[in-house]
């Protein structure tokens, strides 16, 4: 999900932005705006499909007839396609940051489940995006072998005018003197010096292979409540020491097999000041026995059904003293 959205300098002067106020007035410009600014955060990538035509302008804030405003969207071409089927027109082109926004979320998460869980597991998790990048890794060119340790790198002719030795270290100059080499006296044979016997090196002792790190208790439970929340909210939950610290409070609560389906079921819950407050975890941690007993029970206690229970009992209360008069009445009469 985008936090913003990019608007050119030339907006104003735009002949599309010009021919829409002029045909639905300034609310119809600001409805524009506020339809890109919608796009940016929940259609990031710039395609409407499965909203209607009312959808749209429901995101856009439009007020004026119903209809008007993506009829005069789609003439002047910054809508596409059918309805139920439409997109913004060139959005990648003009919101290339938003649009990317689920590529960097998808990356982000598969960095992350790789540095966790390794990237067999990652994998796992998130097939379509291994497969994406399998598929990319077979496009690349290979690279070029480097040349061998020892060996002279391969020089193009044009890269040197001067000849190269035989052996290839040094250039042969164009001496102005005959290049025979003149007879010199012989060297005298050097005396060997007397090299004292060296011990054998020591053997280098390996440390032993790291275990493998085994995932925190609440690794498990993170995971169900932030795929819940990501399918709910289409947006990660955010993630620091603070949240570590309640979820670990959480499975220490509930135990790490029903604290997962439990943050999965809380995710889900419908109470007014979960939904408000977007499903955080320090109210899954708050209402932990709670929640536990309505997933056991798949039963959910919300506010109203609270008040209906109240209610009920209060008008028992009420009728349970007449209730007793008349069947003390019923038995007097019996016995006489």
């Amino acid at each position: 999900m985008a936090t913003d959205a990019r608007f050119s300098t030339t907006l104003a002067s735009n002949p599309k932005v010009k021919k829409l106020r002029n045909r639905l007035g300034a609310d119809g410009c600001w409805a524009w705006v506020c339809l890109v600014l919608w796009v940016a955060s929940d259609r990031s990538d710039g395609d409407l499909a499965g909203m209607d035509d009312e959808d749209i302008e429901l995101s856009a804030d439009w007020r004026g007839e119903p209809g008007a405003f993506v009829k005069q969207l789609v003439s002047l071409r910054m809508l596409d396609g059918e309805e139920s089927e439409r997109s913004v027109h060139d959005w990648a082109e003009h919101n290339p940051w938003a649009a990317g926004a689920v590529a960097r979320s998808e990356k982000s998460r598969w960095a992350g489940l790789c540095k966790q869980h390794g990237r067999a597991e990652a994998a796992r998790q998130m097939p379509e995006y291994a497969k994406r990048l399998a598929e990319a890794g077979h496009k690349q060119p290979p690279s070029e072998p480097e040349p061998a340790i020892g060996q002279p790198a391969a020089v193009p002719d044009s890269a040197s005018g001067t000849p190269l030795a035989e052996t290839g270290s040094a250039p042969l100059l164009s001496l102005p003197f005959p290049s025979s080499p003149l007879p010199s006296p012989p060297s005298p044979a050097p005396t060997p010096i007397p090299v004292a016997p060296q011990p054998p090196p020591a053997p280098r002792t390996r440390k032993p292979a790291a275990a493998a790190k085994e995932p925190a208790p609440s690794t498990a439970a993170w995971n169900a409540y932030a795929d819940a929340y990501e399918l709910r909210y289409r947006s990660e939950p955010v993630r620091n020491a603070m949240v570590n610290g309640q979820m670990a409070q959480v499975v220490a609560r509930l135990g790490a097999q029903e604290a997962p389906h439990v943050a999965t079921f809380f995710v889900g819950h419908n109470l007014q000041m979960y939904v408000r407050d977007m499903h955080p975890v320090g109210l899954l941690l708050r209402d932990a026995e709670k929640l536990r007993t309505e997933w056991a029970t798949n039963r959910q206690m919300t506010a109203t059904k609270a008040l209906q229970t109240d209610k009920t009992a209060t008008n028992f209360g009420a009728f349970q003293d007449l209730i007793a008069e008349a069947e003390a009445m019923e038995r007097n009469h019996a016995q006489q």
